[in-house]
């Protein structure tokens, strides 16, 4: 750097693409001390100016946020030991080569297809999916997700599925579950497997985690030899592990590009979740392609079409 502002600037264009705020800034003896934000996180760096050229102090409590910032400073990886263990792990030994996540979109809402993903990680795209501050999709805007989704293929390329079940397919794959006595948990159970088993194709671990949504022999019941071979560990509020909260991102993302197909293949503008807005997209989409067509974009399972078919 020719100069300690241009040295300043670099740092501050450094985090804030890797999806981090800049805080508070003060003038401090030699230097500049700069804070590095992440929700309720506040990292305090002190950029330095001396003799010997220019330099980067990073202090506060350790942790998430500060493991971050020193790796995209100093390249320093985030450590998986002790009470710094991915969030699933916390009991668990032999994950640190890599393991999978898995979570679901659509589950909700009345259009669009239900999202099955998968993400599989390794110590690598583990400090680079936190660089660039991948979290729960619910945390995120729609066009967050998109930005994310985009990167997230790209770091974890090759080691990610994505299973789209569309309306047409989901109305089929329900209806054969509720004949055999089943409902939609196990619907999502055997998605969950499936993805688990592409993705070990291709990237072998011995872990892998999901959302626990139902009873954990739901999903270990449809895992054949390759998941059967890994242990799977079914926790709530598992979008905190980075591998799930990735693949919610993914998921999220194919859903709204999924749900912008249908509107723009039907000519109806297909509101998400389960609201108000359905029932009139469900009454223009009747009156342009009759009652039987809607199998096609919505579940047709959910009460809300009850009173239509």
């Amino acid at each position: 750097m020719n100069s300690f502002a241009a040295y300043v600037q670099h740092f501050k264009t450094k985090i804030t693409q890797a999806g981090l705020q800049l805080g508070a800034e003060k003038p401090v003896p030699y230097g500049r001390r700069i804070d590095v934000v992440r929700e309720s996180e506040t990292v305090p760096v002190t950029l330095y100016e001396g003799k010997k050229g220019f330099s980067t102090v990073v202090a506060g409590k350790s942790g998430g946020l500060r493991e971050t910032v020193e790796h995209l400073i100093h390249g320093t990886p985030p450590t998986v030991t002790g009470s710094d263990k991915p969030y699933g792990f916390e009991n668990v030994d032999g994950f640190e080569a890599g393991w999978i996540g898995t979570d679901e979109s659509g589950k909700g809402d009345v259009f669009g297809p239900l999202v099955i993903a998968a993400v599989a990680v390794n110590p690598e795209s583990v400090r680079e999916l936190t660089a660039i501050g991948v979290k729960d999709c619910k945390q995120l805007s729609d066009k967050k997700v998109s930005e994310l989704a985009m990167k997230i293929r790209q770091v974890c390329k090759g080691r990610f599925q994505e299973l789209a079940l569309f309306p047409s397919r989901y109305n089929s794959l329900y209806a054969a579950m509720k004949i055999e006595g089943k409902n939609l948990n196990h619907l999502m159970a055997w998605a969950h497997a499936r993805v688990i088993e592409d993705t070990l194709e291709t990237a072998p671990c011995r872990y892998a985690i999901a959302d626990k949504f139902a009873d954990v022999r739901f999903i270990e019941s449809r895992l054949m030899a390759r998941g059967r071979a890994i242990v799977l560990i079914q926790k709530t509020h598992a979008e905190q592990n980075i591998a799930v909260a990735a693949a919610s991102v993914l998921a999220r993302d194919a859903f709204l590009r999924g749900l912008d197909g249908l509107s723009q293949k039907y000519a109806v503008d297909f509101p998400k979740g389960a609201g108000t807005p359905v029932n009139a997209a469900i009454q223009k989409f009747v009156a342009t392609h009759g009652k039987a067509a809607l199998a096609e974009v919505g579940k047709i399972h959910f009460k809300t079409f009850e009173g239509v078919l």
